[in-house]
């Protein structure tokens, strides 16, 4: 058994291509976070709610995470970049941030992701690394380089990640009811504060709300064993990617969403995309004939470099030495001029020399066509001129190019990078055991084993749901392992009303950007903080102490980034409530539009208050008495409905 997982996973290689996919994805998504956490750190990372700023070496930190995640973007330093960003991941994402009532569950994925990133080849190709490989491999007149490889093992930890995802995700909907009736997608867009906007032109039609809903439990529970085939991994991949963008366009959790696309990506064959390039992005015949000295080193390491660059091939570069004489446009120039200058001829009419070379090779690259047309004018030009006439001059002088008289001088990476998942194969095996024996111990935590096989009420599920969460404490800051319940009934069942903050002057009303009229999520309330507000703090069974806390976080937060005085006398934050229904088994068409129509109504307030801010519900509801968020609201509903009649 051991020996096929070795021969499937450890020897067999694929193009390193996907990889470099995951890489962008993964820190294109983090950056994307990273900057909803420094324009909200003061929200999300102040501990105490009504402090007006975090600590100075967050804000430095945030700086540092932003360069290694450009580096890890840029594919230079890779490895050191890798490292950091885990480092502050661990620290951010594993420790601070940290709800033990409801994680971000995108976290996860990051700190698993960040983790993988340190021991993968992610920078053996789309990188700066790369082209400085393809300079130093140029340095020993090596023309045409093999595609770069790497283990299948690498792709198989992707497999995992996403598809163990899915398992324990799946194990939560096949223990509920509203999954299991194909109602698991429709239910949570018929709550306002779940989506973006009005999808009812989507939800309300039954039989697409079954299909849809039946599919999901199905492929996220085919999809680990389904896409280790290679003919499968193609559609299992695209099929994700189609639900994922469904999720990012309809509920409040793009990072997620984009993250999740950015791994089905970095799954899909290399194969896919080379055919994807041959049909549709590279060049149907060669626009730009480039010819060049291969005596030369700074002209080989160029040719390695701008080839690399030319993502449509649209240009042939030919050593002078072997195909000039079949040229006819060259052929009046004296050998002495062909070797003092790079020449290259475009569409077979037109002849470039020199500088006027490197603005036709630019334009020829399509992407970079802007640059080469500003090379092309002054002073642009004649700067470059001035440049490329000293470097040729210097070669004629000293009778020919080497690395001593002008070289790049860029520093190469070593030969061969050396990882902790290359050359023997029990590191990587005993990681493998690990991830198996951690995903078994974890899946504990979820409510099949007591709905199938050890009963609900049982000391044994209770035993096994304290051996879970244990084993999480332990090991979510390190590695992410955690449970996947997302968008399941606990989400739902005591919703049934919902809460938003809005700003009133005298007859002025201003929501704060958490929900719109209608209850849509809006400004602060999406990604991390979406769910932070859901569930963490108006959620009705949330304790009414943490709820009045976060609150008043965001009260204070608002009034800082708006400008506006609490303190003035002038105005306060109205807490408002608005009744919703939730059916989780029940296919209504038209609920969401119901839900969106019910009117607002006043619950309490958030005003200052001998210098501070404080929150209190109407009537008699705002004392610490009450459990819950939901049974203090409840309170002051009934205790204004009584002093009414």
């Amino acid at each position: 058994m051991l020996k096929k997982i070795k021969e499937k996973l450890y020897d067999r290689k694929e193009q390193a291509f996907p990889l470099a996919v995951f890489r962008i994805g993964f820190s294109l998504v983090m950056i994307l976070e990273l900057l909803q956490m420094m324009t909200l750190r003061d929200l999300i990372f102040q501990k105490d709610s009504l402090a007006a700023t975090v600590p100075a070496f967050l804000t430095a930190l945030f700086v540092l995470w932003m360069i290694a995640l450009f580096l890890l973007l840029i594919g230079y330093l890779t490895r050191p970049a890798a490292i950091v960003n885990y480092a502050i991941s661990v620290y951010l994402l594993g420790f601070v941030v940290v709800n033990e009532a409801n994680n971000w569950q995108v976290d996860s994925l990051f700190l698993t992701g960040a983790f993988l990133l340190m021991f993968m080849p992610v920078s053996a190709c789309v990188s700066i690394e790369s082209l400085m490989e393809r300079r130093r491999q140029a340095r020993v007149r090596v023309r045409k380089l093999p595609r770069p490889q790497v283990r299948f093992l690498h792709t198989g930890f992707l497999i995992l990640l996403i598809g163990l995802f899915y398992l324990d995700s799946m194990f939560y909907k096949l223990s509920s009811d509203m999954y299991l009736s194909g109602l698991g997608l429709w239910a949570p867009a018929s709550l306002p504060f779940t989506t973006y906007y009005d999808v009812t032109w989507l939800i309300n039609h039954e039989w697409l709300v079954l299909i849809l809903g039946y599919s999901l439990l199905l492929y996220e529970g085919l999809y680990i064993f389904l896409v280790w085939f290679k003919q499968l991994r193609v559609w299992m991949s695209l099929a994700g990617i189609l639900l994922h963008a469904g999720v990012l366009f309809v509920f409040p959790i793009p990072a997620m969403s984009l993250l999740v696309i950015a791994i089905h990506l970095a799954v899909i064959p290399e194969s896919t995309y080379r055919k994807l390039y041959d049909r549709w992005i590279a060049a149907k015949h060669k626009r730009l004939a480039v010819y060049y000295d291969r005596l030369c080193p700074l002209c080989r390491q160029t040719v390695g470099i701008l080839s690399a660059l030319d993502f449509r091939k649209a240009i042939e570069w030919k050593a002078l030495q072997d195909f000039a004489a079949e040229e006819k446009l060259l052929a009046d120039i004296p050998e002495a001029d062909l070797l003092h200058d790079i020449y290259a001829v475009e569409n077979g009419t037109r002849l470039h020399k020199g500088v006027d070379t490197y603005a036709a090779v630019l334009r020829s690259m399509g992407w970079a066509y802007p640059a080469g047309l500003l090379l092309g004018l002054p002073p642009f030009h004649g700067i470059a001129a001035r440049i490329y006439g000293k470097v040729a001059a210097k070669r004629k002088r000293e009778g020919g190019c080497t690395d001593s008289t002008c070289g790049i001088g860029i520093v190469a990476p070593p030969e061969k990078a050396v990882t902790p998942f290359s050359g023997k194969f029990w590191p990587a095996g005993t990681f493998l055991l690990l991830w198996a024996v951690s995903f078994l111990i974890i899946s504990f935590g979820t409510p099949a084993y007591g709905k199938y096989l050890t009963g609900e009420n049982s000391s044994l599920t209770a035993t096994l749901r304290d051996m879970a969460a244990v084993y999480k404490r332990i090991t979510y800051p390190v590695l992410g392992w955690t449970n996947h319940g997302v968008y399941t009934e606990t989400h739902y069942a005591e919703y049934d009303f919902q809460t938003r903050l809005v700003y009133v002057d005298g007859d002025s009303s201003v929501p704060l950007p958490i929900m719109d009229d209608e209850g849509f999520s809006r400004g602060y309330k999406v990604g991390r903080q979406w769910d932070n507000w859901a569930y963490a703090t108006v959620k009705p069974d949330v304790a009414y102490g943490q709820a009045s806390r976060s609150m008043l976080g965001y009260a204070a937060f608002w009034a800082k980034d708006s400008g506006t005085d609490l303190h003035s006398g002038n105005g306060h934050i109205e807490i408002q409530r608005k009744p919703i229904e939730v059916s989780m088994k029940d296919f209504r068409p038209g609920l969401l539009q119901d839900n969106m129509g019910q009117p607002w109504s006043r619950i309490g307030e958030i005003a200052a208050s001998g210098g501070r801010l404080q929150l209190a519900l109407d009537g008699a509801a705002g004392s610490g008495e009450h459990r819950t968020w939901g049974e203090a609201v409840d309170a002051a509903v009934k205790s204004t409905a009584a002093a009414l009649q």
